[in-house]
């Protein structure tokens, strides 16, 4: 039995196309659809947390170091 630690659901639309490439990948990555989802999902949050810090000075405060 799987135990499940996630217990939000959310319905998405996808271009025609989307669903069949995300099927394919996570099949080449040997993962679930929604795994693979979610993979692309976190690396898209920890980039965009990674410009954020960038543009302000690397510093999570965005305070600049003298």
């Amino acid at each position: 039995m799987q135990h499940r630690t996630c217990t939000e659901r959310y319905i998405v639309r996808m271009p025609d196309g989307m669903r069949d490439r995300i099927k394919a990948m996570a099949g080449e990555n040997e993962r679930s659809m929604n795994a693979e989802i979610v993979f692309h999902l976190r690396k898209a949050i920890a980039a965009a947390g990674q410009n954020e810090q960038d543009r302000q000075g690397g510093h999570p405060d965005g305070l600049m170091q003298s």
